[in-house]
């Protein structure tokens, strides 16, 4: 019962993931998602996949796109900056 509990929380996550436009959320989405792939990985015994599961696409993946994201975003102009 246990590996269909995270089949439906990866599915959901990856498609709840997919219909975000705040990409921020997205990313925590993305870890979520990851995490339940790692655990299912854990469940069918193949530990050295679920710990790489877990490293990259639960941690490293979403932290880059965050960091992508917030470095990325735009700044709103000043009335000041906008005239030349």
């Amino acid at each position: 019962m246990i590996p269909w509990v995270l089949y439906i929380i990866a599915i959901l996550g990856a498609i709840v993931c997919l219909m975000q436009k705040d990409l921020l959320k997205m990313a925590v989405l993305t870890s979520v998602s990851g995490f339940a792939v790692a655990a299912i990985y854990q469940v069918l015994l193949a530990p050295d996949v679920a710990l790489t599961q877990a490293v990259v696409g639960a941690a490293i993946i979403p932290t880059l796109v965050a960091i992508a994201v917030l470095k990325t975003r735009e700044e709103p102009i000043s009335k000041d900056e906008g005239d030349l």
